[in-house]
């Protein structure tokens, strides 16, 4: 498992600390000619070599060059144009992740049995009715808040009020993800922490009206989001016999 460890904190070095912008930039632009990721490739592998304190395997430097580039290839050239797209940073760091534990699987045998203990793990019903009950406050529960407050929308949207672009969907997804942690972990007095937090929500308004209509239609938006988290955790609970 150290194995795994050391080769993690390498490539957390080389990725967000001796990486300047300046490199990601010219390999956004320059793509595979670019001279600045053959150094990041570079400083990658002699990291994860100089942590792994196994100077005489020459798989790990091999496979982490090899793969660590093609991973950044895949990025450059198949995300899209907008630099800041959050969804490929979070696929790009998932590869890199899987790379680290599949070289850490082929040499140490204590992440072997790790692996074995996660497949065994995946196999588990339980596992699924909890990664069902998340997918369910996530994504179809986002359709039937957007549903329901759909004629809300639309007077907001003519009394000229603006939001930040999906700002009220990504608010939505997290306190849905906390409110049902909360009730799996049986911590229901933190969901009174979490409207008291909300409560302070602020909202620069150009007049009282509008003021009324954003105020109404934040807390049923909110009441809505809440009470499908809260039913999904109570029934994940039942079905677990939490």
């Amino acid at each position: 498992m150290i194995l795994f460890l050391r080769l993690l904190f390498a490539h957390l070095l080389a990725d967000f600390l001796f990486q300047p912008t300046a490199w990601v930039i010219d390999k956004n632009e320059r793509k595979i000619r670019s001279v600045k990721l053959f150094y990041h490739i570079v400083v990658v592998t002699v990291l994860s070599t100089l942590f792994t304190l196994d100077y005489f395997s020459w798989r790990i430097p091999v496979f982490i060059f090899v793969f660590h580039y093609l991973i950044d290839l895949i990025k450059i050239y198949f995300k899209p144009s907008i630099s800041t797209n959050l969804s490929w940073f979070l696929f790009d760091q998932f590869l890199h992740l899987l790379l680290i534990f599949w070289i850490s699987a082929l040499l140490d045998e204590s992440v072997q049995a790790v692996s074995c203990e996660i497949w065994g793990k995946l196999s588990n019903p339980d596992v699924f009715i909890y990664v069902i009950a998340y997918f369910l406050i996530v994504w179809p529960s986002m359709v039937v808040v957007n549903l329901a407050t759909k004629e809300w929308q639309k007077q907001i949207a003519e009394s000229g009020e603006t939001n930040l672009s999906n700002g009220g969907k990504w608010i939505g997804v997290l306190e849905r993800l906390l409110v049902l942690t909360f009730v799996l972990g049986g911590q229901f007095q933190a969901i009174g922490f979490l409207i008291a937090a909300k409560s302070i929500l602020r909202i620069s308004v150009k007049s009282e009206e509008n003021a009324r209509i954003m105020s109404e239609y934040v807390l049923v938006g909110t009441l809505i989001s809440f009470t499908i988290a809260v039913f999904v955790g109570i029934g994940t609970r039942a079905i677990l016999q939490l």
